[in-house]
């Protein structure tokens, strides 16, 4: 999905996140394959992370971040893909009468309006027709439509002029990540769903037949973990609660317990624990899109994967609570599977990138 206004072809594909920048160069080598020329994680200051964090702070320091990389990048263009997320994006399913993709441009403004929590002259709207339906017997279209503020939109924007770069799609990450999925694995007869957990904002959603269904962006993202789990811990140095992630992390199985027992690594077990806490509250909210997916469709597929990405892979045996909970099987996401140099990459940071490359593969 992109905003039409902007519907160009992309080049590179940037990912302006709350920790850091990703940025993408693939080159395309034949028909729906490509080769990665270059690629980076531009981190950005701790002080600016937080999102209580006002944008006349952050935006100089993330401006000057992405200038002095492309400054030394000469060779990489400056047409870019971006994306947006947030409570400032609102994605809606709405089924509208038959009529061609022309004749509902200039009428969706009108048929979107009802459905929008926003005053209409404030949003950009963009929209796509996913297909034909019944619906009380009469035959209609079912349009996926995505308002944005405008402010939110403007701001960006603004700040890639201020980069000197020139945009070509304007995202939102959930179809971002569809992009990924689909041109990662065969999906198109199955219902998948990727988790993306992000630094503040994780990104929900569920895929049917290649087609996102269901997206929702929560409000719960590494800084949330991290600033829980190290208050339930009574830890203030945040590098070693990191490593302590990575190293233990959640401790699901039980011959995993009865070693850590054995090895008295006490320590371990009561951090898993409390990780496994503060988890609940993102498990819950999965939940809840996970039912509303099964109670808006009635009798249909089941999930048959979950896939996660972003900076909550950092969590060592995620994909196993996450699975545990679901009773779906469940992996850690590799955006560069079908991508070629991809390997280049090293593993434990591949899945930061899904956006990233989601955005880069934009036509």
């Amino acid at each position: 999905m992109d905003f039409k206004f902007l519907s160009k072809p992309a080049i590179v594909g940037l990912d302006i996140g709350s920790k850091n920048v990703k940025v993408i160069f693939l080159k395309s080598t034949s028909k729906n394959k490509y080769k990665l020329e270059k690629w980076a994680i531009l981190p950005l200051p701790d002080n600016i992370v937080s999102q209580e964090v006002l944008p006349e702070t952050r935006n100089p320091v993330v401006i000057q971040t992405v200038k002095d990389y492309f400054n030394k990048n000469k060779n990489i263009p400056r047409y870019v893909s971006i994306s947006v997320s947030g409570p400032s994006i609102v994605i809606r399913y709405i089924k509208l009468p038959i009529m061609t993709k022309e004749e509902l441009e200039k009428s969706i403004n009108i048929e979107a309006e009802p459905f929008i929590p926003f005053p209409i002259s404030e949003v950009n709207l963009a929209f796509d027709i996913i297909g034909e339906v019944m619906d009380e017997g009469v035959k209609k279209n079912e349009v996926v439509v995505i308002a944005a503020r405008k402010d939110v939109i403007d701001a960006k924007l603004e700040l890639l002029k201020e980069c000197k770069l020139i945009p070509r799609h304007v995202d939102v990450d959930v179809f971002a990540l569809e992009t990924i999925v689909r041109h990662s694995y065969d999906i198109e007869k199955e219902v998948i769903s990727i988790i993306n957990i992000g630094t503040n904002i994780t990104n929900v959603s569920i895929i049917e037949d290649g087609v996102t269904r269901v997206s929702r962006d929560l409000p719960i993202g590494m800084n949330y973990i991290i600033q829980n789990i190290k208050s339930i811990q009574n830890i203030d140095d945040v590098k070693i609660l990191y490593d302590m992630l990575k190293t233990d992390g959640l401790i699901i199985k039980e011959e995993d317990k009865e070693r850590y027992l054995q090895e008295e690594k006490k320590d371990s077990l009561l951090f898993s624990k409390n990780l496994i806490s503060v988890l609940k509250e993102l498990s819950t909210e999965l939940h809840k899109i996970v039912d509303f997916y099964y109670f808006q469709k009635g009798e249909q597929k089941s999930l048959s994967k979950i896939f996660i990405s972003g900076g909550g892979t950092v969590i060592k045996n995620l994909d196993n609570f996450i699975e545990e909970e679901f009773k779906v099987h469940t992996e850690i996401f590799d955006p560069f599977r079908r991508i070629e140099d991809g390997k280049r990459i090293p593993e434990d940071i591949k899945p930061l990138f899904a956006v990233a490359v989601g955005l880069a593969l934009k036509k």
